[in-house]
């Protein structure tokens, strides 16, 4: 299994402009959402995937070049921002309506709705991990459709640490800038993504041995 994970902490520093622009991309959509619908809500979820996913996929599109290739910088991901639009919103908008069906269901929590919530609380954890994976696969491979998620799922039940893992560094991301300062979560997006990528290309290499 090839280690991508060196090549993703040298990106830290040597690829610094790109981290920093890929924070200030990822927080500005972040933000547009925030206050298009403040809050978490069923309009806010939607609005993610169709804003922020996007986005989100030019930044994955980069930082796959760079763990894969040693290739990245700035003038590569502001022209991934068009390139892969229509694969991020194709990717995002399938968690993004099963976690939006479950909050509609949470807020109308009643022994009715008790089983519709149970599962698509459920498929929205499943989808939310595989999509750590999903992105890459999408952007990167060009995989679409059942197999992308497929795929995506085999790699959640192969090695689930890796999308625990990015989502862990989200949550920490999000509570130090709301215990120390709100300028640290446009440090977060970049590392994210780069250890995203050097995850799901390890685990892919190593299902395919």
């Amino acid at each position: 299994m090839t280690n991508h994970l060196p090549a993703a902490f040298k990106a830290l520093w040597h690829e610094l402009p790109l981290v920093a622009s890929a924070g200030v991309l990822v927080c500005t959509a972040s933000a547009l959402v925030v206050l298009l619908s403040p809050g978490l809500s069923p309009l806010s979820v939607l609005l993610t995937a169709l804003v922020v996913s996007p986005v989100w996929a030019a930044v994955i599109a980069t930082t796959d070049a760079v763990v894969l290739k040693d290739r990245g910088g700035v003038p590569q991901l502001l022209k991934n921002l068009w390139k892969t639009a229509a694969a991020g919103l194709e990717v995002g908008i399938v968690p993004g309506v099963v976690v939006a069906v479950a909050l509609v269901n949470w807020h109308a929590l009643s022994p009715l709705f008790a089983l519709p919530f149970a599962i698509s609380g459920c498929v929205s954890v499943l989808l939310l991990l595989a999509s750590c994976y999903a992105f890459s696969l999408r952007v990167t491979s060009g995989l679409r459709g059942k197999r992308l998620w497929f795929t995506a799922l085999h790699l959640v039940a192969r090695a689930p640490l890796v999308p625990l893992g990015v989502l862990a560094l989200v949550v920490v991301a999000l509570l130090l800038s709301t215990s120390v300062t709100a300028s640290l979560l446009l440090l977060a997006p970049g590392p994210v993504a780069l250890f995203a990528s050097a995850g799901t290309w390890m685990e892919k290499d190593a299902l395919h041995r």
